[in-house]
């Protein structure tokens, strides 16, 4: 390798390291001590109001809530107003191909909803509904927080009149309505309708709360957080707030929703995102104007993943704290009419919400890394219909893009061969300058020197860079491929490999990505004798197999799968160019040899 190729590598493979080890030498400021709960409630750390107030802790750490739109309108004796509540508590089920949705008549509220094609780590559908954010912090989906607090608790706790049957079914070609009805009989009356659409994870929902016959502001809620999981890997993202707003997408972590931020007017989206998952409500296009958003911050207590067996065993699992988003849509005085999205972060589906959006840019692919992620993905997916298997796809497209690029890595190749012929002669150049410092005037005619060298034997030092430094974009945009996509969750390869969006439980496979490296370095030809720099070389097999024990098997099969194509490339490589020296060589010889013989007739007639 030539210099400028081992400072590129050295460069890289610190960058990759300060990436991935940041969080354990600078992890995050640790999480609020738990506030007493009061007897006999629900554990919370986060201070939370009471019953009928608003209850985010931002309020609670000193920010001022975001007003709507209206003052409170007292309710009073309306004439000819009728009260209308059902008699007791009482569920509704909806179930599709992709879900089964639960709600309560107490709030006309969501209590769950599971996704039947994706399943969680002990292989349950998946609950996209926090129950325990849930019962702590008493918010669920499609919850309404009202001007006047207590018509906020009063719908919260009311038992609404259910328009229908109690189970209902929708096939992939139907579309039907569930509507739930309530009135205090004193001027206060709230309608929320939902429309099921079949095959579908959208499902359109529609707000009215009228007081004193008047339509008033209201916000509808998505919280708290997204599923129950905790991430056990630092390579999960943890819960995000989402505004979309004049075509811009924006995604809030926890912290900047507490420091005051995650605020929206004229929104055409709004929700929590997870991981994988995603939660949003998008306003009718024509009404998005009237629409703002505001997300709130807080903290429950979770049971720790890895504790699920002493939980299963009767013991007392550790808890943890696990800070949750919820998400406000704020409609101005008239019925709220938009969709909610419950479902994977599945780019085609993220892109046909809202043509033209960019709502698929809350799959995070980085800003300069999502172009060529998106190729990478293209050409994923289309490898994948063919093979039916995500690891193979994954190999063979490692494959096709060596393939792509072996005629600049055969350029460089040679290159570095010629590095490493004129090696001794640079190096004798450096030890002439051995004693004069960096500042020194004299150590610009060392580098003079070993230029003239360079042009003298036709090297350019550059062109052994060329394929790192387009390696390097590929690897970058392939981890945030793979690091964001949900098509690799629960993935299966080969073997022990059964998920591809997780580590390897046996670290084979960064191990033996590890073992490769370090024979592509054997095979790859030498252009310096500097110690130092060959102490370091052979140190960068050993941080990358440590940096990538815990990466997902989908990112270390792809640097192994090109670590091998690498190898083969090399020893053909190696090979050619060596029957290509013998040739030459042996072609030298024998000129020389016939060079000799001419001389010798020569000499031979100047004799007397």
């Amino acid at each position: 390798m030539g210099e400028m190729e081992k400072r590129l590598l050295l460069f890289f493979g610190v960058t990759f390291l300060l990436v991935s080890l940041w969080p354990r030498i600078f992890p995050p400021p640790p999480a609020p001590e738990p506030v007493p709960a009061a007897e006999g409630s629900p554990d919370v750390v986060s201070e939370r109001a009471a019953p009928g107030t608003s209850g985010s802790s931002a309020e609670t750490a000193g920010h001022e809530r975001a007003p709507l739109e209206s003052e409170p309108v007292e309710t009073g004796a309306l004439e000819g107003a009728e009260a209308r509540a059902a008699g007791s508590e009482q569920s509704v089920v909806v179930e599709t191909s992709l879900y089964r949705m639960e709600l309560t008549n107490r709030g006309a509220r969501m209590i769950s909803f599971q996704l039947s094609e994706h399943f969680d780590a002990e292989n349950r559908p998946y609950e996209m509904v926090g129950q325990v954010a849930a019962e702590q912090l008493d918010i669920r989906p499609l919850d309404l927080r009202l001007a006047d607090d207590r018509q906020t608790a009063s719908v919260r706790e009311a038992l609404f009149e259910v328009q229908g049957p109690a189970r209902v079914s929708v096939s992939d070609d139907e579309e039907k309505i569930v509507e739930l009805l309530w009135s205090d009989g004193r001027g206060l009356e709230v309608e929320k309708r939902l429309t099921i659409r079949g095959a579908s994870y959208r499902v359109g929902v529609e707000v009215s709360v009228r007081v004193q016959g008047r339509e008033v502001s209201k916000s509808v809620l998505f919280g708290a957080g997204i599923g129950n999981e905790v991430a056990n890997s630092r390579y999960i993202v943890a819960d995000q707030g989402v505004i979309v707003s004049r075509g811009d997408v924006e995604l809030f972590s926890a912290s900047e929703v507490e420091e005051g931020e995650g605020r929206g007017v004229a929104v055409t989206a709004t929700g929590v995102a997870s991981h994988y998952f995603a939660a949003l409500m998008l306003p009718d296009r024509a009404d998005a104007g009237d629409y703002g958003s505001r997300l709130e911050k807080a903290t429950v207590l979770v049971d720790e993943a890895q504790d699920a067996k002493a939980r299963d065993a009767g013991g007392e699992p550790n808890r943890i704290p696990r800070e949750v988003i919820t998400a406000h849509l704020l409609a101005q005085p008239s019925t709220a009419q938009f969709t909610l999205y419950l479902g994977p972060k599945e780019y085609e589906r993220l892109q046909a919400l809202s043509p033209g959006q960019g709502m698929e840019e809350i799959i995070d692919l980085g800003a300069w890394m999502r172009y060529p992620a998106l190729l990478l993905r293209s050409g994923l997916m289309g490898i994948y219909d063919r093979v039916g298997n995500y690891g193979w796809a994954i190999v063979l497209l490692t494959v096709l893009i060596n393939i792509l690029l072996l005629p600049l890595k055969h350029y460089s190749f040679v290159s570095m061969r010629k590095m490493q012929k004129i090696a001794p002669q640079t190096q004798k150049i450096r030890d002439r300058y051995k004693k004069v410092k960096p500042t020194d005037p004299r150590y610009q005619e060392m580098n003079q020197e070993i230029m003239a060298l360079h042009k003298q034997q036709g090297v350019n030092p550059l062109s052994g860079c060329l394929p790192m430094i387009l390696m390097i974009p590929f690897f970058f945009a392939f981890y945030r491929l793979l690091m964001a996509s949900i098509e690799l969750r629960h993935a299966p390869f080969v073997f022990w490999i059964q998920d591809l969006s997780q580590y390897d439980p046996l670290y084979a496979l960064p191990i033996l990505m590890g073992a490769t490296q370090v024979v592509i370095q054997k095979m790859t030809p030498q252009t310096s004798a500097d110690p130092m720099q060959a102490k370091i070389m052979a140190f960068m097999p050993v941080m990358f197999t440590f940096i990538l024990l815990w990466a997902p098997s989908g990112l270390v099969l792809y640097w192994f799968s090109n670590n091998l194509v690498s190898m083969v490339q090399q020893k053909a490589t190696n090979r050619l160019l060596k029957d290509r020296d013998e040739a030459q060589a042996e072609a030298e010889k024998s000129a020389g040899a016939v060079k000799s013989i001419k001389t010798g007739k020569k000499r031979k007639t100047k004799k007397p």
